[in-house]
């Protein structure tokens, strides 16, 4: 079976579960990976940099989520659109689909930096940095302005390599950027020490060279891609459904980046060392969370592709064993974390994080279950196209979080501002199952325009 057969295979024809494991662990490997190097990354900027310098890594984490946004609102609209256009058998449209989901991409890429860079200061302080963290983070936050179109362009042709079932060349994509970023963080922040601003050019580099390879493999590989501006195309048949999808991707990043800009300016009065936890503590899950996330990307083109060809006995067998896999990776990764969470913060960040970082990783590490859940249930309606419920499901989160955090914190302190986080989950994971059903659960539509 050919390289091109095989991945069609996984989607179309393979028992669901190697299916899923197909497609979910080479994206969940190359996720914790990335994740890995993340807690690396705090590790260089904790030890050869400053606390101020580690603190910056969160103040910046709202651009980190506005550019996210963007990114996912071409990226996995565009992604999704084109599996089910796999699965219909419609490959005619997918060039218009993917030429405009990419040029999209930098163009809002160039766009945000113009902006972002324009208002700096502003924005800067907004983020709740000041006195000894307000250099770090601007300089931090200027590099990640100037690599948003780089971003952007490399989380969108991502997206469109696992849109047509190849895991394992998305994971090797991935993998090569962390190998780049590992060198440029040894020689940029080790070597140079240049701190929080080091981390966001090894982070532009790793970018362009992850699009090199993405733009290399398709180019080659796929039958339907194309980057071609004689494709590009603002019709309504492609504008509504790769927007309406890809906008719950959207409104979840805007919402963990109005969350950060919160967090951080209640945080800030326990101090630097409080704030800088959030960041470290928040790299850490991000292992746990990044398997769990890898099972629920991985499971996107395979909802999508079978929910195109109107398949809905292997649909039901693919959310009954993501649900599965999803869950107890989840679950199972976390236990290690907290087992060795004060040797783990104080390899991440130094020792003097470990007091509040204890209080931060445990709150957070038992929220990563219902995070699984709540992953689960927006890539099942990203890919099914049911955008409004993926919308309502992504901000209900944000309004969850927004109520606890601010309650938690009136009453009880810095308590009550970690444990905001997995009484946000719980609180969305319960929507999510109401939408499930109020949807249609795994009923299929007529045909319908993807």
């Amino acid at each position: 079976m050919s390289e091109d057969s095989r991945n069609i295979y996984f989607l179309k024809d393979a028992p669901v579960m190697r299916a899923l494991l197909a497609l979910g662990i080479p994206m969940a490997t190359g996720l914790a990976i990335t994740a890995i190097y993340n807690v690396v990354n705090s590790y260089f900027v904790g030890h050869f940099g400053t606390v101020e310098d580690l603190a910056a890594l969160i103040f910046g984490f709202p651009v980190v989520g506005v550019i996210t946004a963007l990114a996912g609102l071409f990226g996995v609209g565009a992604s999704t659109l084109t599996a089910r256009l796999l699965g219909e058998g419609n490959t005619a449209r997918i060039p218009a689909v993917t030429s405009f989901a990419v040029y999209a991409s930098l163009i809002f890429g160039v766009g945000l930096a113009v902006a972002g860079i324009f208002f700096v200061d502003p924005l800067t302080r907004l983020m709740g940095a000041g006195g000894a963290t307000y250099e770090p983070t601007r300089w931090f936050v200027t590099v990640l302005f100037l690599g948003a179109p780089p971003w952007m362009c490399m989380f969108t042709l991502e997206q469109l390599v696992r849109a047509e079932g190849y895991a394992k060349q998305s994971m090797y994509g991935l993998l090569w950027g962390v190998l780049a970023n590992l060198v440029l963080d040894v020689l940029l922040i080790g070597v140079f020490r240049m701190g929080a601003a080091g981390s966001g050019w090894a982070l532009m580099g790793t970018n362009v060279a992850c699009i090199i390879y993405y733009m290399l493999f398709l180019t080659a590989k796929s039958k339907n891609f194309s980057w071609s501006l004689k494709d590009f195309t603002l019709s309504a048949d492609v504008l509504k459904p790769v927007l309406s999808v890809g906008s719950s991707q959207m409104v979840s990043s805007l919402f963990l980046v109005v969350s950060a800009l919160v967090l951080n300016n209640l945080a800030v009065k326990y101090g630097d060392a409080a704030v800088a936890s959030f960041g470290v503590s928040i790299r850490l899950i991000m292992v746990p969370q990044t398997l769990c996330t890898g099972i629920c990307m991985g499971s996107i083109p395979l909802f999508a592709y079978t929910y195109g060809a109107g398949n809905r006995e292997r649909l039901r067998a693919a959310l009954k064993v993501a649900v599965l896999l999803s869950v107890g990776t989840s679950a199972v990764f976390s236990i290690p974390v907290w087992a060795f969470r004060d040797w783990a913060l104080y390899l991440a960040g130094g020792p003097s994080i470990i007091t509040a970082g204890d209080q931060v990783l445990t709150a957070l590490l038992f929220s990563t279950v219902f995070y699984a859940l709540v992953m689960l249930l927006v890539a099942w309606f990203q890919a099914c196209g049911k955008g409004v419920a993926a919308v309502v499901l992504t901000a209900s989160v944000g309004v969850f979080f927004f109520v606890t955090v601010f309650a938690g914190d009136t009453l009880f302190g810095f308590t009550g501002l970690t444990w905001a986080f997995p009484v946000t989950q719980m609180g969305a994971c319960a929507l999510g199952v109401a939408l499930f059903w109020a949807s249609g659960r795994t009923r299929i539509r007529q045909r319908e325009k993807a």
